[in-house]
C-alpha cells in the first residue's frame, strides 16, 4: 500500500508521540508499504530524505505548529493523489490530512492519543480566556467526519464518546501504542547504570527520578512538594536523592522556571540534568531506586511502560489511562496530592508495593491492527466505487442515443396500445349504450300497446226531451 502520514511533529523533534510515528512509519516500510511522511521542519533538518525506508518531506513554517496546518496542504496535496490511505494525529496535522483526503476521496484515519475539551484549565495553568481559546480550536477537530479513530487505550476511546458525534462513534477502535521491550531491557545497560551513578555521585543513595517535558500537565510540581515530605520522613542514614531529567524545550520555559523554584531548601538533594536523548534514556531508569510519574492525564502513559520495562518500581497518579496500562513493580496514588507521592515513595522503599504480571504492548500486534484498519477502509471504498460504477454506467446507458430511440419506440409502442384499447373500450360502451337504449325504446313500446288494449271506452248518454204540459 502507498500510504501517507501528515503529522506536525516527526523526528529529530523529539517527544513520545513522535517516538510513536517513528516506529509506526519504519515498521510499515520494513513490512513493503511504500510510506511518505510531510511534517513541519526544524531549522537544522533538510526539506526532503529517506530514513530507513521512509520518505520525509518537511513544510517551512517558522517552527510553527500552527501555521503548519495551514501550509501543509499545499505540499501534501499531490502527495495524498499518489496515496492509497491518508493518517494523520492530533492536533494541528489532522485539518489538513483531512482537507487533501477528502479533495481526492481517499480514505483517512486519526490516531487520538487524549482530548482536553472541557478540562483545558484542568490540566493547564492557563487564563480562563486562554484555556477556552484551545478549547474552541480543538473542537472542529472532532467535527470532521474521518473513515476511522484510533484510541491509543480504553480511557482516550471513553474521551471520545464523549466529544464525538454518535453518528461517528462507531468508528472508534482501540490500538495500544507498541512498545521496544528490547531497547529497555535492563539487563543491556545495568554497566552503563552503574556508571552513571558514580558520574552523578549517586553512590548508596536511595535514587528518585523523574523525567519528561515540564507542562503543568505533568505533576512535576506536586513531587516537588512532595519530596520535603519524603526527607522529613526518611529513616535511612543517607538522605534520598532526586533526579530530574526535564526538557528545556522554550515552550516550557516559564514552567521549567517555576520548578526550579520549588526547589528551595531541597535544592542539595535534587539533581536537574539537560534532556537525555532516546538512544540514551534507558540506563538512567535502571539506576533509579524509583520512578515517579505524577502526571494529571496521560494518553497512553509511555514513562509508565518505560518504568515496568526496566523493571524499576514506579509511584504513577492513578488517573485517565496509567491505571489500564502500568504492571509490574509499582503503587498507584491520587492524583494532585503530594502527601499521596510522598507516602508511595516511602512504600516503595519498603518494598510495599504491587507486583503484577508486566503487561505487553508490542509493535507486531499495533501494526497488524493498523494494517487490517486500511485494509478494511480500501475494501469498502472498492465497494463504494463499484457502486458508482454500475450507476455510471447505468446513466451512460441511458443517454445512449441507441437506447433513446428504442426507449422512445417502446414508449410510442405501449402508448399506442393504450390508445387501441381505450378506442376499443369505447366502442363497446358505445354499443352497449345503444342496445340499452333500443332495449328501453321496445319495452316503452310494449308498454304502450298493451295500455291500449286494456282501456275501456266510454258509454254515450242522450238526453229524453220531455213533454211539455
Amino acid at each position: 500500500m502507498k500510504l501517507l502520514f501528515i503529522v506536525e511533529n516527526y523526528p529529530p523533534h523529539f517527544g513520545g508521540v513522535e517516538v510513536v510515528f517513528q516506529n509506526t512509519c519504519e515498521g510499515l516500510a520494513a513490512r513493503g508499504h511504500k510510506v511518505t511522511v510531510v511534517t513541519h521542519q526544524l531549522r537544522s533538518s533538510p526539506a526532503r530524505e529517506k530514513k530507513n525506508g521512509v520518505n520525509i518531506i518537511r513544510v517551512p513554517c517558522l517552527e510553527s505548529r500552527y501555521l503548519f496546518t495551514f501550509l501543509a496542504p499545499f505540499r501534501a496535496f499531490w502527495q495524498a493523489k499518489k496515496a492509497d490511505v491518508v493518517h494523520t494525529t492530533t492536533y494541528n496535522g489532522a485539518p489538513p490530512a483531512w482537507l487533501v483526503a477528502k479533495l481526492w476521496r481517499k480514505p483517512v484515519v486519526i490516531t487520538v492519543h487524549e482530548t482536553w475539551i472541557g478540562h483545558w484549565q484542568t490540566y493547564t495553568n492557563m487564563s480562563g480566556w486562554k484555556a477556552g481559546l484551545h478549547d474552541m480550536l480543538e473542537r472542529p477537530i472532532f467535527w470532521l467526519p474521518f473513515d476511522q479513530y484510533l484510541a491509543v487505550s480504553e480511557s482516550t476511546r471513553k474521551q471520545l464518546l464523549g466529544v464525538l458525534d454518535k453518528s461517528f462513534r462507531e468508528r472508534i477502535m482501540v490500538n495500544h501504542n507498541g512498545f521496544d521491550y528490547a531497547h529497555w531491557s535492563p539487563d543491556r545497560h545495568k554497566a552503563r547504570a552503574q556508571q552513571i551513578r558514580k558520574e552523578l555521585g549517586l553512590h548508596n543513595e536511595f535514587v528518585i527520578l523523574a523525567y519528561g517535558r515540564p507542562g503543568y500537565s505533568k505533576g512535576f510540581e506536586y513531587l516537588l512538594k512532595a519530596f520535603p515530605l519524603v526527607l522529613r520522613r526518611w529513616t535511612g542514614k543517607q538522605k534520598p536523592r532526586l533526579v530530574l531529567i526535564l526538557s528545556r524545550d522554550k515552550a516550557y520555559e516559564k514552567e521549567y522556571e517555576k520548578l526550579m523554584d520549588l526547589l528551595g531548601p531541597c535544592e542539595g538533594q535534587v539533581t536537574v540534568l539537560d534532556p537525555i536523548g532516546y538512544s540514551k534514556l534507558p540506563p538512567y531508569l535502571v539506576m533509579a531506586d524509583c520512578i515517579v510519574v505524577p502526571s494529571l492525564c496521560e494518553g497512553f502513559g509511555y514513562t509508565t511502560v518505560e518504568a515496568n520495562a526496566s523493571e524499576t518500581p514506579v509511584v504513577a497518579s492513578g488517573v485517565a489511562s496509567i491505571p489500564e496500562v502500568i504492571s509490574g513493580k509499582h503503587v498507584l496514588v491520587r492524583p494532585r496530592s503530594p502527601k499521596g507521592i510522598a507516602e508511595g515513595i516511602l512504600a516503595v522503599k519498603a518494598r510495599k508495593y504491587k507486583n503484577t504480571r508486566q503487561k505487553k504492548f508490542l509493535w507486531k500486534s499495533n501494526l497488524e491492527r493498523v494494517e487490517t484498519v486500511y485494509a478494511d477502509l480500501l475494501e469498502e471504498r472498492k465497494k463504494i466505487r463499484a457502486l458508482r460504477e454500475k450507476k455510471r454506467k447505468a446513466f451512460l446507458a441511458k443517454i445512449n442515443p441507441e437506447n433513446i430511440f428504442a426507449s422512445i419506440k417502446k414508449s410510442w409502442e405501449k402508448h399506442a396500445q393504450k390508445l387501441q384499447e381505450h378506442k376499443k373500450n369505447l366502442q363497446q360502451k358505445v354499443k352497449k349504450a345503444k342496445a340499452r337504449k333500443e332495449k328501453a325504446k321496445k319495452v316503452k313500446k310494449a308498454k304502450t300497446l298493451q295500455g291500449q288494449k286494456t282501456k275501456t271506452p266510454k258509454k254515450k248518454t242522450t238526453k229524453r226531451k220531455g213533454k211539455s204540459r
